[in-house]
Order: C-alpha cells, then structure tokens, then sequence
C-alpha cells in the first residue's frame, strides 16, 4: 500500500467519523456541549480529515498557493487542538 492510499484512507475514515457525529446530532435535534460535535471535536475530525487529503493529493510546490495556505492553517488549528 503505498503513502498516498495511506493517507486517502485514513482521510476517509475521518470524514466519516465526523459525518456520523453530525448524524447522530441531526436525529438528535440538539447539539449538547458534551457531545463531539458541541465541544468541537468534530470540526477538529474533519479538519484532519482535510488535511490527510491535500496531503495525498497536493502536488504543487508554490507556497503562496491557497491549497498550501489552507494546509497550514489546518496544521496550526490542529497543533492548538492537541
């Protein structure tokens, strides 16, 4: 399995684990403070989600592209959430 398919997959299982979280909320009908979605947890899910994706697929190497500002946003938005 190459890199590439690593991260795909591990981006996948993210995004679907925050897809159930907002599911679950949605049946719900209430965001509780406690819950993933309502402590933030969930955005943090998906932010990392989002990361391993353009990891995967990014090939430019211009820093001043926005892919590569977002990257790095998320990176920062994750080194606070830890």
């Amino acid at each position: 399995m190459t890199e590439q398919t690593r991260k795909l997959l591990a981006a996948a299982g993210q995004f679907s684990g925050a897809t159930s979280d907002l599911i679950e909320v949605a049946r719900e009908d209430s965001v509780r403070p406690h819950s993933n979605v309502g402590s933030g947890d969930t955005i943090t899910i998906a932010a990392d989600g989002l990361r391993l994706l353009i990891e995967a697929t990014d090939d430019t190497d211009d820093p001043n592209a926005a892919i590569n500002q977002l990257h790095g946003a998320l990176i920062r938005f994750l080194e606070d959430r830890a």
